[in-house]
């Protein structure tokens, strides 16, 4: 009797997993690196940075000149200035040095964070647009390529997909 039950409970296992074997399992792989590169959303936080870059490099020439300038003055007319007031125009020179490398920092930094926010923000609108397309399409993993995937086929490459859901999406 034992027997007899342990063989039909075994026959049900194989059953089973055969079964599950022979299932579809939908999988999928996405690299949000390009997605984030190819969006419609994407290009416009590029050209926004470009742009705020330029602004913060406008800024840095203004004082680069500043500096250029002061430096010109005292090298021009130091050797008949007091020098009292070679010292000050030196100081001066230190002071507009100084002035020019913190900018220079702080741009570097805000652009860098700027960067940053912009990425993350978008993932995070590719992140749930991706769930979305998992859950409507009935896969059941998605994977990121960077997480170490070496290899794919074009058949389970979701990105071109997310792209598009993306910017249809940035377009309304």
């Amino acid at each position: 009797m034992k027997r007899t039950i342990a063989a039909v409970v075994l026959a049900g296992i194989l059953c089973a997993a055969q079964a599950f074997a022979a299932a579809e399992h939908k999988t999928g792989v996405v690299d949000f690196q390009r997605a984030v590169s190819e969006t419609k959303e994407g290009a416009a936080a590029r050209s926004a940075l470009l742009k705020r870059s330029e602004q913060l490099n406008d800024e840095l020439k203004v004082i680069q000149g500043e500096f250029e300038k002061l430096k010109g003055d005292l090298e021009k007319n130091g050797s008949t200035m007091t020098p009292e007031a070679r010292n000050e125009k030196e100081l001066q020179l230190q002071q507009k040095g100084r002035d020019f490398q913190k900018r220079q920092r702080d741009a570097q930094e805000e652009m860098k964070q700027t960067e940053a926010d912009l990425i993350q923000k978008l993932v995070g609108k590719l992140s749930l647009l991706m769930g979305k397309i998992g859950e409507d399409e009935g896969y059941e993993i998605i994977v990121e390529q960077s997480a170490g995937v070496r290899f794919y086929s074009k058949k389970v490459d979701v990105t071109p997909e997310l792209i598009k859901k993306a910017d249809e999406a940035y377009s309304k």
